[in-house]
């Protein structure tokens, strides 16, 4: 067995941030930690390119591999934020890989005790967090959570969350939104409009607001199950929010094929539904990129 182990600095990610163009980033090199004796760093594992001057863990062995990553913007916007995202995903990776041992122990022992043929493939885990916008003093980012522990297709989970600089805890909704109702509607229209462009035929598509309905329910409840997992859009007004996103993963609104949805409520939808600390916080168009399904 292997284990591998790949960290960076956070501290010298922001240093680095702020060296020339043309200079390594400061902690680059060579920054594997061995566990063991056999412990090694393979270049097939090293941060994928997207990664580079990001703060990474990750860990492989013969029943596991798990990883996390936090975007590099995230440590610039308040590096005591990265770390403390950095903490919560190594904790969720460590039970995790707890787990991937058990199975796979136990799946050798039962092969070795009754001669059927050894089920356990290796697990795999991966946390990243990305930011979606930043304005001043607040940053929303999107939390990916990837699990595979051998079954039809791996699974995954999207998470939103939005901090305040010095704040240690995420705002919540409430913080942000006084009419709830009008936020969910808002809300399930925009649902509604996202499934249909994916409806497979004119049925399924005429299907779609009953669906919507059933799934979300009343306009209050859209907003108190499914709007609390919320982060923000970046707008076309600088220094400004152009929404609110909420995030669907897979089975939340449709079956798995249909895959996640990001759901964005624009500013001008907001205007009136806002508390007075936030009101003046949006502005502009919602500045998003082209739909990307996972």
């Amino acid at each position: 067995m292997k284990p591998l182990f790949l960290t960076a600095s956070i501290a010298a990610l922001v240093l680095a941030a702020c060296a020339p163009a043309n200079e390594a980033p400061a902690g680059d090199a060579a920054s594997g930690e061995e566990a063991g004796a056999e412990g090694t760093v393979s270049p097939e594992s090293a941060p994928l390119p997207v990664d580079l001057g990001s703060p990474v863990f990750e860990e492989t062995a013969d029943d596991y591999t798990i990883r996390a990553v936090v975007d590099s913007r995230i440590a610039a916007f308040q590096p005591a934020l990265a770390e403390d995202l950095m903490t919560a995903a190594k904790s969720r990776l460590e039970a995790f890989k707890a787990d991937a041992i058990a199975d796979g122990t136990a799946a050798r022992e039962r092969s070795a005790a009754t001669g059927e043929e050894n089920w356990f493939r290796p697990y795999s885990m991966e946390i990243r967090f990305t930011p979606s916008a930043q304005a001043d003093d607040v940053i929303g980012i999107e939390q990916f959570s990837m699990v595979d522990t051998g079954g039809a297709h791996p699974n995954y989970i999207l998470t939103g969350l939005v901090h305040e600089r010095g704040d240690e805890y995420p705002i919540s909704l409430e913080a942000v939104v006084t009419d709830m109702s009008g936020y969910g509607a808002s809300l399930k229209k925009h649902l509604i409009e996202a499934k249909s462009e994916r409806a497979y035929d004119d049925t399924h598509r005429q299907n779609v607001p009953a669906e919507v309905e059933e799934i979300l329910g009343s306009d209050a409840e859209a907003a108190s199950k499914f709007g609390q997992n919320f982060t923000l859009a970046p707008s076309t007004e600088a220094g400004k929010f152009g929404g609110i996103t909420v995030l669907f993963s897979p089975y939340d609104a449709g079956p798995y094929a249909e895959g996640s949805y990001e759901i964005t409520v624009p500013a001008a939808e907001l205007s009136g539904k806002l508390t007075p600390a936030w009101e003046g916080r949006f502005g502009g168009e919602p500045d998003l990129p082209a739909e990307n399904p996972k």
